[in-house]
């Protein structure tokens, strides 16, 4: 294979009772089914909001299961919980909502090579876990992922951003800066690691922003939500406020990359949402 056509969604946020997303994940899905490309990797927060909610996952899981191209997911924040020393979120990630996550969709990591990439994709959610087992595992995991790719170009996938501003960035005193990416000794850990291996991207989603930028020689890429765009337009941002998602192409020489969406999709504001749901 001399080239790898991946598509990364983000962030679809879809619910079994309400419907706030629904068109745009069916125009998403339409081009997909158009496009037909090698890969979707759907990054984090299927569900609307509850990691608790089952009907949720499963009607994501119904959504996705449509798809008629291979699948890979990882799991964000609304899905599994937040990190427990890290999060914003009253709940947190644990061994119960990690095991619903994987009863709907199958896994929460996973590795793979193609057209002379090596692709590793990891659960954001673990890091910081306050001593879980499942930590370790996955570091152990990733650690040996890397390796086995190293002397080829690799694309790495997680749901939260490593950093905001700079890797060297102390972790926030505020909850929602710190919820916003990886804690401090963790990313400073993977990008050791990444900076080993040979990792060339780092693709992430979270913040329903679209940012692209380059850091020592690796490229850092935020995909938007397909759902909606989330802050008042005021708030601080460090990416585009936009929704959409990414077309990648990798072929052993390199990567290119698009953001789609913009002129097909509603840019649902989600603030606008929530105040409206307070004030009824």
């Amino acid at each position: 294979m001399t080239e790898f056509r991946l598509i990364q969604v983000a962030d679809l946020h879809l619910s079994a009772a309400h419907d706030y997303h629904s068109d745009n994940w069916r125009r998403v899905a339409a081009w997909i089914a158009r496009e037909a490309p090698d890969l979707v990797v759907v990054n984090g927060d299927l569900v609307l909001e509850d990691p608790d909610a089952d009907a949720d996952h499963a009607f994501a899981r119904g959504m996705l299961e449509k798809l008629a191209v291979p699948r890979r997911f990882l799991p964000g924040n609304h899905d599994i919980g937040d990190n427990v020393l890290f999060g914003k979120m009253a709940k947190r990630v644990n061994d119960e909502r990690r095991a619903r996550f994987l009863r709907h969709f199958g896994e929460e990591r996973w590795a793979f090579e193609a057209a002379g990439w090596g692709f590793v994709g990891i659960n954001s959610q673990l890091f910081g876990s306050s001593g879980q087992q499942a930590e370790a595992e996955q570091w152990a995991w990733a650690e040996d992922s890397l390796r086995r790719y190293s002397g080829k170009p690799i694309a790495l996938f997680t749901h939260k951003p490593l950093f905001l501003d700079h890797p060297s960035d102390a972790d926030h005193d505020d909850l929602t800066l710190r919820q916003s990416c990886v804690d401090r000794a963790s990313r400073t850990r993977l990008l050791a690691l990444c900076r080993e291996h040979g990792v060339q991207l780092v693709s992430t989603g979270h913040k329903h922003q679209t940012r692209a930028f380059s850091l020592d020689g690796i490229y850092h890429i935020w995909a938007p939500s397909t759902a909606c765009v989330n802050g008042r337009p005021d708030a601080l941002h460090w990416g585009t406020r936009e929704v959409g998602f990414v077309d990648y192409r990798f072929t052993p020489d390199g990567f290119t990359h698009r953001i789609v969406g913009a002129d097909f999709l509603f840019r649902h504001e989600n603030y606008v949402r929530k105040l409206g749901a307070a004030e009824g």
